[in-house]
């Protein structure tokens, strides 16, 4: 199942400098613009977000605040809570799903939108090119075509995500 987000940016004049945004993004309506994205199911990205907390989640890879693909678990980079969880103590929560989630998508929205759409191949998405080897990556290869990792991820972005897979990849 495809879902649509919309994603409402809002800028300032002070946020818009910092951003380093050029004064052409001031329209009369104020600044508020919603861009429409088409994304994989969220609900089935909880079969899938394992595997990126797996492969890519550790806290000197993607489990850091700094990083643009941010990813969530109870083995690395944890949001603040009330129960006390670090890393290494409880599972990952659904707030924490739902952030990796919205890291994934959040990454490159308009890509994801074009793969949706069937446009582009998931390939040309970093969450695939990079840990393929396809373009440079500091981790260096995580997954290769036709592996269970790779297989979980194309499932969920064609729309009908492949839970065997993923669950063999988080056993790999």
């Amino acid at each position: 199942m495809k879902q649509v987000l919309a994603v409402l940016m809002v800028f300032s004049a002070p946020a818009a400098a910092a951003f380093g945004c050029s004064a052409n993004i001031f329209y009369p309506d104020g600044g508020t613009r919603v861009t429409n994205v088409l994304a994989p199911d969220q609900m089935q990205f909880t079969t899938v977000s394992p595997v990126f907390e797996q492969r890519c989640g550790t806290l000197d890879c993607h489990g850091q605040v700094g990083r643009p693909l941010r990813i969530y678990s109870g083995n690395g980079l944890r949001l603040p809570n009330d129960a006390g969880d670090f890393p290494g103590v409880g599972a990952t929560t659904p707030e924490e799903i739902a952030d990796n989630y919205y890291s994934v998508i959040g990454l490159q929205p308009e890509d994801m939108t074009r793969v949706i759409a069937g446009m582009e191949p998931a390939t040309d998405l970093l969450i695939l090119a990079k840990p393929l080897g396809l373009e440079a990556h500091k981790g260096g290869t995580q997954i290769v075509m036709g592996d269970s990792a790779y297989d979980c991820i194309t499932s969920w972005i064609s729309g009908a995500v492949d839970a065997a897979s993923c669950s063999a990849a988080t056993q790999q």
